[in-house]
């Protein structure tokens, strides 16, 4: 008798375990379900791949990782693909097609702009090419992209904030850009914000090793600059080998830098730049590599490229 109720005793434990075991399963599984229902699909890049460094109040427009060359977003060279009346504004007497203006030495070639391994390379290559647009000799090729009507945005409208995953190439004569550019229908320069410009060395100067963070502004003949260049850039970043995440937030009040979410220079209304020459116009975007007509090679090794990991452009929320 003993051992007949020790025996029940003993199932009674085991489906009661049984039933514990279900109920919870089945209670996590609601939980999991109910905290992916809570997610807010705006922002659903806040919760899965984004740095962290998104300003409060800010969701995502536009992405773009480079698993491919996506021509909805982008343009290869200085015009735009299917309009080649769309294009930047190259200099009439020394630029071209293929050719922005004769600071740069490397003529523009859409096979110097690939994709691989889920990232986007800008290359600069040491060669010989005969140019058509400019005619000339050129030792360099490089590659160039726009979103000319594509991807455009007014920050001073709406708070825009701009972010890179980034390699930058290193050696004198590299002059690698990530800047933004009047979009308009009746498009003029300046308006130009420079968010990235790296000089190997900057022209005929002592100077090497810089990021220039700058907005160029005025008129094309009486053109203003308020310029600011973060010194031994290389040397602190290591930013050829290692990617760093590149901010930039552009507002009707200021712009803002930032590297892995450090602010690193500002620029305020009225203050750095005058209230009626603060950019209010819809920008788009100029990614290049580049080389200095006017550096020697020196430290530089070919080819060498301007890496882009992932772009993400967010919006202030109205």
């Amino acid at each position: 008798q003993i051992i007949k109720i020790m025996h029940k005793k003993i199932i009674y434990l085991v489906l009661l375990f049984y039933f514990c075991f279900v109920f919870n399963s089945c209670s996590s599984d609601d939980n999991s379900a109910n905290e992916n229902v809570n997610v807010d699909d705006n922002n659903s890049d806040n919760n899965s791949t984004s740095s962290g460094y998104i300003p409060q109040n800010y969701s995502l427009i536009k992405e773009d990782n480079f698993n491919s060359f996506n021509t909805e977003n982008w343009s290869k060279g200085l015009t735009h693909d299917s309009d080649p009346t769309i294009r930047m504004k190259w200099n009439k007497n020394t630029g071209g097609e293929n050719l922005l203006n004769d600071n740069y030495a490397g003529y523009l070639m859409d096979n110097n702009v690939y994709v691989k391994d889920g990232m986007l390379y800008l290359e600069n290559k040491k060669e010989s090419i005969s140019g058509t647009d400019p005619i000339g000799e050129f030792n360099y090729s490089t590659g160039w992209i726009n979103s000319l009507q594509k991807i455009n945005f007014n920050g001073t409208e709406n708070g825009i904030y701009i972010e890179l995953k980034v390699k930058f190439p290193k050696g004198d004569k590299v002059w690698p850009a990530i800047w933004l550019i009047d979009d308009s229908e009746n498009r003029v320069w300046p308006p130009e914000i420079d968010i990235w410009e790296y000089f190997g060395q900057f022209f005929r100067t002592n100077r090497k090793d810089e990021m220039w963070l700058r907005y160029i502004y005025g008129l094309w003949n009486d053109k203003k600059d308020h310029s600011s260049a973060l010194e031994n850039f290389q040397s602190t970043y290591n930013s050829s080998t290692q990617f760093h995440i590149y901010g930039f937030n552009w507002t009707n009040s200021d712009m803002k830098w930032y590297i892995d979410g450090q602010l690193v220079h500002t620029k305020t209304k009225g203050t750095e730049v005058p209230n009626l020459d603060w950019p209010n116009k819809t920008m788009c975007m100029v990614m290049n590599n580049g080389l200095m007509r006017v550096v020697d090679e020196g430290n530089t090794t070919f080819p060498n490229s301007l890496i882009i990991d992932y772009l993400r452009i967010y919006q202030k929320d109205n």
